[in-house]
């Protein structure tokens, strides 16, 4: 009996000691250069929210099933995917890949696309983003939306190779209008099946469920005579890991975002366990700083994700330093500074980016080592990876110190 209970004990600690080490992962080292040492996520002792998001990383990464969905937001900086793609890529490695997430068909709203993503159609289509209404085309969970009243209007997405790895999908869930006449021919491969919205106001996507993994897909409208929209897909392939979604809206702010009810009411449909908000550049283009307003504007978005999502984490960025004319943005540098503040205060997980990369005056750096666009706003897709990197290098860092101490 006392060998059996000796053996039992063994058991269990060997059990233990073996989930343990597999919740510790390798950390990705940060670039060496004129980035500091320091690459911490702020605020996590004191913020539950992101303490929880590490331990549905855990858990994920002891039992092997599931599904964790990161959410990121944000202006042009994401749009392009560069930055995101990197981090999606680099967490997939170490926690499982369950898809590549919402898919918008950027290129039919006349707009830059992510290189994995392929996509025509045989008609012309009105299309919008949330910084403005100008074709007044509803914007929903991509913050774009495109519509038509073209029967037989087509639109064909495809996922390219990443890291010569075909990305495929199992699972679809379409973002659609909600009118009920709405009736879409859906065909991918040898499967053919009809999309027919219900009219529920509460449905907020389709899903189409495959047999077999595939690339590409096609939509065709069945109904004419009004006008249907698309507003983005979310493609999963069935397989327990990471499901990182990106959103980024050319031009955007914190107040357009808020402004957009349909992005809202969309959003719970992405279950996100983790929101990141990367937002500011647009802001900080202003000719002053209103510290009031635009803290009223960040309480308002971080209300509505509460909304939207009780139970998600949520994790706020700064920009890096850009220029504005032939200087640094001192604009950029205030607002950086309010929302490390702002999150401080109020306990919220930050990662301050503009900081750990040398804050006011960097953006020098970036440009004479030939990683910064022409414009001095943007980047250069190497200037990009690298950010991606810091992110993933800092949230690791978090997940590694939370599984050693929980």
């Amino acid at each position: 009996m006392v060998t059996k209970i000796f053996f039992a004990l063994l058991f269990f600690q060997l059990t233990v000691c073996t989930n343990s080490i597999a919740q510790i992962v390798p950390v990705p080292p940060i670039p060496r250069g004129n980035i500091p040492q320091v690459n911490h996520i702020l605020n996590r002792i004191s913020c539950g929210d992101i303490n929880s998001f590490y331990s549905k990383l855990v858990t994920l990464k002891v039992v092997g099933s599931g599904k964790v969905n990161i959410v990121h937001i944000g202006d042009s900086h994401i749009q392009a995917d560069l930055l995101t793609g990197e981090v999606r890529r680099e967490l997939q490695q170490i926690f499982g890949n369950a898809g590549r997430g919402l898919l918008f068909p950027y290129q039919l709203a006349t707009s830059n696309a992510p290189d994995d993503i392929s996509c025509y159609s045989n008609t012309a289509w009105q299309s919008d983003r949330l910084v403005h209404s100008a074709n007044d085309v509803p914007c929903g969970i991509a913050g774009f939306g495109i519509q038509t009243n073209k029967s037989e209007a087509e639109i064909n997405i495809s996922l390219k190779p990443n890291d010569n790895a075909a990305q495929t999908f199992k699972t679809l869930k379409f973002f659609l209008d909600d009118q009920p006449s709405t009736s879409w021919l859906f065909s991918a491969g040898e499967l053919v099946d009809t999309i027919k919205n219900n009219g529920n106001d509460s449905t907020l996507y389709r899903q189409v469920n495959l047999q077999n993994s595939k690339s590409s897909f096609s939509l065709s409208l069945l109904s004419a005579d009004t006008i249907h929209s698309f507003y983005g897909v979310s493609a999963e392939n069935g397989r327990p890991g990471i499901l990182y979604h990106a959103i980024g809206v050319n031009g955007a702010r914190y107040d357009q975002y808020n402004n957009t009810p349909l992005f809202w009411k969309q959003l719970p449909g992405l279950q996100a366990d983790l929101y990141i908000i990367s937002m500011g550049t647009n802001e900080a283009q202003a000719n002053s700083f209103d510290e009031a307003a635009f803290t009223k504007q960040v309480t308002v978005f971080l209300q509505q994700l509460k909304q939207a999502s009780p139970n998600a984490a949520v994790l706020i960025t700064t920009a890096v330093d850009s220029y504005k004319g032939r200087r640094s943005n001192s604009i950029l540098q205030k607002l950086n500074s309010t929302l490390f503040k702002y999150c401080s205060t109020h306990h919220i997980a930050f990662w301050d980016l503009y900081r750990i990369t040398n804050g006011y005056g960097a953006a020098r750096n970036w440009l004479r080592k030939g990683l910064m666009n022409k414009d001095r706003i943007h980047f250069k897709p190497a200037g990009y990876q690298l950010q991606g990197k810091l992110l993933v290098n800092a949230m690791l860092n978090g997940y590694n110190s939370y599984s050693k101490n929980n």
